[in-house]
């Protein structure tokens, strides 16, 4: 008798947990969709299929009239400097001025280039000054050629030695290398190491 009553407690039991299950399925797949976002109809007739000629008459457009200069009576003149204010200031020598073609070189190379102080602000976030192949030069027109101290590889310590530098040996390595240093005639290699020499 008790294993008739297991046997139908059992049964009894499976099909309360089977049921359950059916039950909470059924109430998943009767559950309301997620609110999906359809276009309004003021959206579809903004973007119709078909084009639609524009009404110029209709438009109330106005056109602007163009900016009129300021009279000359009411136009601002600039003032002469303050003599007391600015009597500290040292004008700058003329010897000191950088030749045009450096600027421009240096401009045009670094976008953080100060012609003021001659300096870039690097990646690495230090001031350095700009050396280009016109810094030794006099005029505008190249560079010169120019002695500069440099060294060649040799074992741990490079050897160091002055050589004689062409403007176009100069503008060469620095279209080859970025990281090219004239007053050493040498450039950082991409694989790292020691810096090499500009052949």
């Amino acid at each position: 008798m008790k294993a008739i009553l297991a046997l139908v407690g059992g049964f009894v039991l499976t099909l309360a947990v089977f049921g359950s299950g059916l039950g909470f399925a059924a109430w998943l797949l009767a559950a309301k969709p997620a609110h999906e976002a359809r276009p309004t109809v003021s959206v579809a007739e903004l973007w119709t299929r078909d084009a639609r000629p524009v009404n110029k008459a209709a438009q109330n457009l106005q056109r602007l009239p163009a900016d009129q200069p300021a009279p000359p009576d009411i136009a601002v003149k600039p003032r002469a400097p303050d003599p007391a204010a600015t009597g500290s200031i040292a004008p700058a020598a003329e010897a000191d001025a950088l030749p045009a073609s450096h600027v421009s070189w240096c401009a045009n190379r670094y976008r953080s280039y100060n012609p003021d102080d001659n300096s870039y602000m690097s990646y690495s976030g230090q001031q350095r000054p700009c050396v280009s192949p016109y810094l030794d030069a006099g005029d505008d027109q190249g560079a010169q050629p120019s002695a500069a101290v440099s060294y060649v590889e040799g074992g741990v310590a490079p050897a160091v030695a002055t050589t004689a530098l062409s403007a176009d040996h100069v503008d060469s390595c620095f279209s080859r290398y970025r990281s090219y240093r004239p007053d050493d005639n040498s450039y950082q290699p991409y694989s790292g190491g020691p810096r090499r020499q500009c052949e």
